[in-house]
């Protein structure tokens, strides 16, 4: 529920990577955004997660330019993790 409090972050429902800088990290209290959980019993494949994710996401942008299939509407299921209801349809084109 933190991850989308508006009491906590601004414009909680939209795409900013850059609320994740230093700088405007610092002013959240801790846990406010904790995918992996936290504290001591964190999850063991955050790393390896996070490490993939990167390497991904960095190929997957480097040759393609993905956009949301018009008319598809996003929906969020709140499970152990949030998300999308029916998946993210997307077409890919090649850069």
């Amino acid at each position: 529920m933190t991850h989308r409090d508006p009491a906590i972050w601004e414009n909680p429902e939209g795409f900013d990577p850059e609320r994740f800088v230093p700088e405007r990290s610092a002013r959240r209290p801790p846990y406010t955004y904790f995918p992996f959980g936290g504290g001591p019993r964190q999850c063991i494949g955050k790393g390896f997660a996070l490490m993939e994710a990167t390497l991904v996401l960095t190929l997957l942008a480097h040759y393609y330019e993905l956009h949301l299939v018009p008319c598809r509407r996003v929906e969020t299921v709140a499970m152990a993790t949030l998300r999308p209801r029916y998946g993210m349809w997307m077409t890919a084109h090649p850069r």
